[in-house]
């Protein structure tokens, strides 16, 4: 280490820039640092003049960071981390204390169950931490874990990774049919001959088939699809009037089905199986928040 040239640099600075990447917006980095939006420009100006490169690009959507920037996160911020933990001993994260906003990823299924139960936690134990949820999908996954604003991503897991991003197993499970049963008399279980001939309503990010249409073809059938949706909550007034079926994951169907009550069947199909898993950058692994957010979505898994 050069110890002339690194006392020539503020190390203060790499605390704003970690604080930028975490919240893409000047205004809300001021706010987690308390500091004016003045003196987080004026070191977002002497950050860019340290390393040469512009950072953070404004958009639409906040400040997205550069490919140098991504870098020196990835490095820094276990390093601010450690130091953090040399001087106050490994400090422990207070939800009670804390007005941080917890960032999570996730498909709409995956928030029709974790968002209610998130907001009841957060109610009974009185937690001052915020959680803000944001969409995703098995086809986007990777965009949010980069996304220096998400703490966490829940989704299907993929089936490469990368060295940058570590996971854990959430929860697994398969699918359910659900249906109206004041709008379909059906048999319980609902009979292959009856799936085949019903309506279907389709939940896709794509709106495009998948392993119902094509199983149902291999045994010579065409699934009828009245209307197909990208989203779960477009499953709510569909199913509330009118005389379809759903085929969607189970979670998602248990939670509709404690909303609207509705009825539920096995698929009659041998349909598969999937696994849900955490995926974040290696650079919030091991902070104080990151591993207490991690501890209550393992208590939330065994309800999902």
């Amino acid at each position: 280490m050069n110890v002339i040239d690194l006392r020539r640099v503020d190390l203060n600075l790499l605390v704003v820039f970690q604080a930028l990447m975490q919240e893409a917006s000047v205004t809300r980095a001021a706010v987690k640092l308390k500091l004016s939006q003045s003196a987080v420009s004026a070191a977002l100006a002497r950050l860019r003049a340290l390393f040469g490169d512009p950072l953070f690009e404004r958009t639409r959507a906040g400040m997205v960071p550069t490919p140098r920037a991504l870098a020196i996160s990835a490095r820094i911020g276990p390093t601010l981390t450690s130091i953090a933990g040399v001087i106050y001993e490994d400090p422990e994260f207070e939800p009670t204390r804390s007005d941080r906003i917890m960032h999570l990823a996730m498909s709409d299924d995956l928030e029709l169950v974790l968002a209610p139960r998130l907001a009841r936690l957060k109610l009974a134990e009185r937690w001052r931490v915020e959680f803000a949820i944001h969409q995703t999908n098995s086809a986007l996954w990777r965009e949010s874990v980069e996304n220096p604003r998400n703490d966490l991503t829940l989704t299907v897991t993929p089936r490469t990774q990368g060295a940058d991003v570590l996971s854990e197993p959430f929860a697994s499970g398969g699918y359910l049919c659900v249906y109206n049963p004041r709008l379909l008399r059906l048999s319980q279980p609902v009979t292959f001959e009856e799936y085949a001939a019903l309506d279907h309503v389709r939940v896709s990010y794509d709106v495009q088939r998948g392993w119902v249409d094509d199983l149902l073809a291999a045994r010579g059938h065409q699934r009828k699809i009245l209307c197909a949706v990208s989203h779960f909550a477009g499953l709510v007034s569909i199913l509330s009037t009118t005389p379809v079926i759903a085929t969607i994951p189970e979670h998602a169907a248990r939670a509709l089905t404690e909303l609207l009550d509705l009825e539920l069947s096995p698929v009659p199909l041998h349909g598969p199986r999937f696994t849900i898993s955490a995926l974040w950058n290696a650079r919030v692994d091991g902070t104080p928040q990151h591993l207490w957010l991690r501890e209550v979505l393992q208590g939330l898994a065994a309800e999902v």
